[in-house]
């Protein structure tokens, strides 16, 4: 089964990378700054609905986005919620879909753990849906992506961008999509690990400690050794969700100084952005 999956992932990077390479007007180099952009934008203590705002804000340089919404699934009540969806750089009123209709593209993806491209939502709703669904809230699509959001295996909502144009959407958007999925995954995961998830009150905030590093496991403080102490300090205001901006105005240097660093930290990590940063770090124990 592992080599499948290996296979399967193998052949769907090389797929991605064939139809990539033949799109010579795109800046990757500027788009993969964006996503690393909105990575270290998004943290715990932001509502679903700043979340939302945030990679809105930011998608658009990277996909056509004219709709942009956040899905969370609960799976007791058998609803996906949505928490200020945008369209057009608006907010559209929250609203609710069921679970378990077979008649909506959200429902779908959630019960099939599956991703949704559709180029021409006219045609290709039948892929999908035995009827063109009516939209609950906003205009009426005519190209949509859905991709499942999942924590520890499990589907926990969905991310989605819809536009009023046709033949839009290419391949490479629906792994920008998936990963900026990730993005929203991953700060669930901080919010549940905290305890408080989407609290955004300074009184209620957690109080972040670091380690006694004689206790750590041998492992885990050679890996921290490769850190200098202003490298721990700034991981560890990380960990308490501060933004960069906060961060150089906290330690008196310039943004520029707090970003060189925050880029030698995930180097020295091994790690992406200032979410996997902050898992690693309580992973290994340094954080508590």
């Amino acid at each position: 089964m592992k080599s499948s999956n290996k296979n399967s992932f193998g052949h769907g990077l090389a797929s991605w990378n064939s139809s990539v390479t033949n799109l010579s007007d795109i800046d990757w180099t500027a788009q993969l700054r964006i996503l690393n952009d909105v990575a270290d934008l998004i943290t715990p203590e932001l509502s679903i609905e700043d979340i939302t705002a945030t990679i809105y804000l930011n998608v658009n340089h990277l996909i056509d986005a004219f709709q942009f919404a956040v899905g969370i699934y609960n799976e007791k009540e058998g609803v996906i919620s949505y928490k200020g969806m945008i369209e057009d750089g608006k907010r559209i009123p929250d609203f609710s879909v069921d679970a378990i209709a077979d008649s909506r593209f959200a429902s779908w993806c959630i019960r099939n753990d599956s991703e949704i491209f559709m180029n021409d939502l006219d045609s290709e709703y039948s892929k999908y849906l035995k009827y063109k669904p009516i939209p609950l809230a906003g205009s009426d699509p005519k190209a949509a992506l859905y991709v499942p959001l999942k924590l520890h295996n499990k589907v926990v909502g969905l991310i989605t961008v819809r536009t009023v144009r046709k033949n839009v959407y290419q391949p490479h958007h629906l792994y920008i999509l998936k990963a900026v999925g990730n993005f929203v995954v991953r700060a669930l995961e901080l919010a549940k690990i905290s305890s408080k998830p989407f609290v955004k009150a300074e009184s209620t905030r957690k109080e972040w400690r670091w380690c006694n590093e004689e206790q750590l496991s041998s492992a885990s403080k050679r890996a921290l050794q490769l850190l200098t102490e202003r490298e721990k300090q700034v991981l560890f205001l990380l960990v308490t969700g501060l933004t960069n901006k906060s961060l150089a105005k906290k330690l008196f240097v310039s943004s520029t100084t707090i970003k060189t660093h925050t880029i030698n930290i995930y180097q020295k990590m091994d790690v992406a952005n200032r979410t996997s940063a902050v898992l690693k770090a309580m992973e290994w124990g340094w954080v508590f």
